[in-house]
């Protein structure tokens, strides 16, 4: 998921004096928040989430103690995005409601759809579809492109897995309309709505394994693996639709090996079920102690 601008690049420019040709000196930014902003984004750049996550805390402190609630929107919203990144959705729901409760105190309205975004992906990710769809319609309506595309998105997915085949209708045909260069994560996501889409109307199930893949392929370039994980999931049931059960059992296995690494073992235990005898160890695992370590030495 693509984070809001961070706030060392509110504010920097420099303005000409009217005569003279002389520069006003830049107004004064707070560098300590400013810093802990950048090293967050790069942190999560070398998916160190851990390290950013102490970051935009770090910055979000610093924003309270500025009173300013740009920037505590902003930390807020990249500190929960990163708790969703690491599979704590609970986490990321306790920072939105705070975020919200903050903001408004400063005489904003709490409606931010940037929150709206993380908020429907954390609900998702809980099970509580009517509201994560709730959410995913408002952040679908942003006037920010990227913010309106994953709410469109989310909303594909939550339709898709609740059988509402209208509404992934209608975000399959949302993503038909989008021409022209796109965004390599736009692209994925309509190659992987499409498959949806296809494999949920009886289409194709030749093209939605392709499209599957595609997004896959996409992923995997962007370093967004819990996603290529999904699409694999969703090539593996376009191989089964297909006929082609061998192929459907090896991209199910592939599928659980990769989110099992990227943490999330829900998904990686339904599709290493699915993927039946296909499923093989795992070459880098840490080996288990052997049964005779710290066994004490037998005496006779």
């Amino acid at each position: 998921m693509k984070m809001k601008k961070d706030y060392a690049a509110l504010g920097l420019a420099l303005a000409l004096a009217a005569c003279g040709g002389a520069q006003k000196p830049a107004p004064p930014t707070d560098s300590t928040l400013s810093q802990d902003m950048d090293t967050g984004r790069d942190a999560v750049g070398l998916d160190r989430l851990a390290v950013a996550e102490q970051q935009y805390r770090a910055a979000g402190q610093r924003a309270v103690a500025r009173d300013d609630v740009t920037a505590i929107g902003d930390a807020g919203y990249n500190l929960a995005t990163v708790q969703l990144d690491e599979n704590r959705p609970q986490d990321a729901l306790a920072t939105i409601t705070s975020t919200r409760a903050a903001v408004a105190l400063r005489g904003q309205a709490a409606d931010d759809t940037g929150l709206d975004l993380v908020e429907a992906g954390a609900l998702h990710r809980l099970g509580r579809e009517a509201e994560a769809a709730k959410q995913a319609a408002l952040a679908a309506g942003a006037q920010d492109p990227d913010i309106a595309e994953k709410g469109q998105f989310i909303r594909g997915l939550i339709a898709d897995e609740s059988g509402d085949s209208a509404t992934l209708a209608s975000v399959a045909a949302y993503f038909e309309t989008l021409t022209g260069k796109l965004p390599d994560s736009w692209s994925a996501d309509a190659r992987e709505m499409a498959a949806r889409n296809l494999l949920a109307t009886g289409g194709s199930a030749q093209t939605a394994w392709q499209d599957a893949l595609q997004a896959a392929t996409i992923r995997q370039t962007q370093v967004h693996y819990r996603d290529m994980a999904r699409a694999l999931g969703v090539a593996a049931r376009a191989a089964t639709r297909a006929g082609n059960a061998q192929a459907a059992a090896q991209l199910y296995a592939r599928a659980s090996q990769s989110a099992r690494q990227a943490g999330d073992t829900t998904a990686a235990d339904q599709w290493a079920k699915l993927a039946g005898t296909a499923t093989v160890a795992d070459p880098f695992a840490v080996p288990a102690a052997t049964s005779a370590t710290g066994k004490a030495k037998s005496t006779k």
